[in-house]
């Protein structure tokens, strides 16, 4: 079974802690670097997924809650500052500003946010690695509008029980052992410090739903900011 997802999203954890702990020859291959595209399996952001052009050819099979991102500042600003366009950061940013009626999202570097936050009292949305404040998926729960934010798509051909069970453990064996996890992810992801990855995984708290009405749901909550979101199918 070919995997492909994102070494440098939260996504990816799970399955590089099973991929160490329980079977070394899984075929994983980060989306990040790589050329390929047609994997069995793919992991990634809601808004990611529903660009790629073959998606079609894809059903969705799962869901993650991950706990990714906070809002530093003020909260009843009418500007929020977050990191690049595209990303599921912005798009994140956007859904509040919809939500919230606020007026603008301005993109610029995570760092750049942070300051606009603090010294300008404006407001900025960045991922809990860049700085932990309100969290972001407690305006979203309070908004109506808490859903997963990563899926797992499938081919039709794929061992659907197979992929659930695998992720399931990985996230098992990353609440099992913190620091372990810690430093398996950041040996197998360039993307993270060790000491970064020890203050957010506990954070991160991820859960797996298979739930059709949790999918449904991100699905129509994600086509608000990006229509191609529209393009998913379920299993």
């Amino acid at each position: 079974m070919k995997i492909l997802a994102p070494f440098a999203g939260p996504v990816s954890f799970p399955l590089l802690v099973y991929k160490h702990e329980k079977q070394p020859d899984l075929e994983l291959i980060n989306s990040c670097t790589s050329a390929e595209v047609n994997g069995d399996v793919i992991l990634d952001s809601i808004t990611n997924l529903s660009k790629m052009p073959h998606i079609t050819f894809y059903k969705i099979v799962g869901g993650v809650y991950i706990t990714m991102y906070s809002l530093v500042g003020n909260l009843e600003s009418d500007v929020i500052y977050t990191v690049k366009e595209g990303t599921l950061a912005d798009y994140n940013a956007r859904l509040y500003a919809l939500k919230t009626a606020k007026k603008k999202v301005i993109n610029v570097d995570p760092q750049t946010a942070v300051e606009n936050a603090l010294k300008n009292n404006y407001l900025a949305l960045v991922g809990n690695e860049v700085r932990v404040d309100v969290l972001l998926d407690e305006e979203f729960k309070r908004l109506g509008i808490y859903t997963p934010q990563c899926l797992i798509a499938v081919k039709d051909s794929a061992d659907v029980k197979s992929i659930i069970d695998m992720y399931e453990e990985g996230i098992r064996l990353i609440k099992m052992d913190y620091e372990k996890a810690s430093q398996i992810i950041v040996s197998s992801s360039s993307y993270y410090s060790l000491d970064i990855m020890r203050q957010i995984i506990r954070l991160y708290n991820h859960r797996l739903t298979t739930r059709k009405e949790d999918l449904e749901k991100a699905i129509e909550v994600y086509s608000l900011v990006e229509p191609k979101v529209k393009r998913l199918r379920l299993i």
